[in-house]
């Protein structure tokens, strides 16, 4: 018994016995497809001419932090090409989206974006009919 109290007066002591220091909760982590449905503002990316230059295509997925009023806080690639991963964290990067709620309050989110970069080929001119 002594022996028990003696462990219980060091631990608390020694501050075993303290709550944690208060630290920066991690975001919820929530899946793009329901995080679509809250955009409320995206631009689309600009095609970087360099990359259309070089005929360069291919989806960009990034993974984003979503502040509590609803600004993108941070962007950052993971996989796509790298010479259209600036022009899609640009994009992102000025998005806007419906707060996300927890128990009624407004919390950080993370989840993953991702753009799709097509070319488009020029439109072919047709001959003109000519009147019969």
């Amino acid at each position: 018994m002594i022996v028990a109290s003696l462990v219980m007066c060091l631990g608390t002591l020694l501050g075993a016995g303290a709550p944690p220091a208060a630290q920066k909760a991690a975001p919820l982590r929530i899946s793009g497809v329901v995080m679509q449905a809250k955009v409320v503002h995206a631009d689309p990316p600009k095609y970087p001419e360099e990359a259309r230059k070089k005929n360069i295509q291919g989806v960009v997925t990034l993974d984003v932090v979503i502040g509590k009023k609803g600004e993108v806080e941070s962007a950052k690639v993971t996989d796509g090409p790298k010479e259209l991963a600036k022009a899609a964290i640009n994009a992102v990067k000025h998005w806007r989206y419906e707060p996300t709620l927890l128990n009624g309050k407004p919390v950080e989110v993370e989840t993953s974006v991702a753009l799709g970069f097509k070319l488009t080929p020029p439109p072919t001119k047709t001959p003109a009919k000519k009147p019969n």
